[in-house]
């Protein structure tokens, strides 16, 4: 999966949630929503996009355009 951009908001307690833009095998845009650490930007966008939650695709072109 090719990650095409990210955007990040903390929350209380030094966890960090992150919405994920990315690409998939066959060619299609999807959004991914997730938590994490923070300790290394690539390593969290990979893992939201594999492990994340859907987030709406409308949102998501709002947020990451």
């Amino acid at each position: 999966m090719k990650i095409l951009g990210s955007t990040w908001f903390t929350q209380m307690g030094g966890t960090l949630i992150g919405i994920v833009k990315a690409q998939n095998e066959v060619g299609e845009i999807k959004y991914y929503i997730g938590s994490c650490f923070g300790d290394c930007q690539e390593e969290d966008e990979k893992s939201i996009a594999e492990r994340g939650a859907k987030f709406p695709e409308e949102a998501g072109k709002v947020l990451l355009p």
